[in-house]
């Protein structure tokens, strides 16, 4: 196998298996819980990362042939995902083991050689499919950061300490 894809699956196995980890103790009550009334929940969160998750797998599956490649495709996926947070982390761990079983059986030159259209929406530009394997981690990850985020403040809200780095040096008190 090629060592850059080699490491770009890597890189999607660590991100995703921590991410399921971190979610693996996550309350009822964390799960729709905002710190303003206009953030998000890790519930929307999830099924929004649900909903990309299933758009990129299409994509790097059937590139061009992919049926999201337009804004209104994708609002129609969006509207069909429910906003059910046990349903959509089991749906999204399916989605994310099937997108990296896909990177596995590919190479980088076929991926080089497909052209996916992952960003559809006003503004945006197509992607190299190549690029998909790297913007899906990358994605991930900013959204896990996100919910990591929303956990920590959940608990000082309620006089907990952090769930995450409470006693980091590099943010004293």
């Amino acid at each position: 196998m090629d060592k850059a894809l080699q490491l770009v699956i890597e890189m999607n196995e660590w991100t995703w298996n921590r991410f399921k980890a971190d979610l693996s103790d996550v309350t009822p009550e964390e799960i729709d819980w905002r710190p303003l009334p206009q953030a998000n929940t890790i519930n929307a969160i999830l099924k929004h990362l649900r909903v990309e998750a299933e758009w990129s797998l299409v994509s790097l599956e059937h590139g061009q042939q992919s049926p999201y490649q337009d804004t209104a495709s994708v609002e129609q996926l969006t509207k069909s995902i429910p906003l059910d947070f046990a349903r959509n982390l089991r749906e999204l761990d399916e989605l994310y083991t099937r997108f990296i079983a896909a990177l596995r059986s590919t190479t980088l030159a076929a991926l080089k050689e497909q052209t996916v259209l992952d960003q559809v929406f006003p503004g945006g530009t197509p992607h190299p499919a190549h690029l998909l394997s790297f913007r899906q981690p990358l994605h991930l990850a900013l959204h896990w950061g996100q919910i990591r985020t929303i956990r920590n403040l959940y608990r000082k809200t309620r006089g907990e300490p952090e769930r995450y780095f409470p006693e980091n040096p590099t943010f004293p008190q």
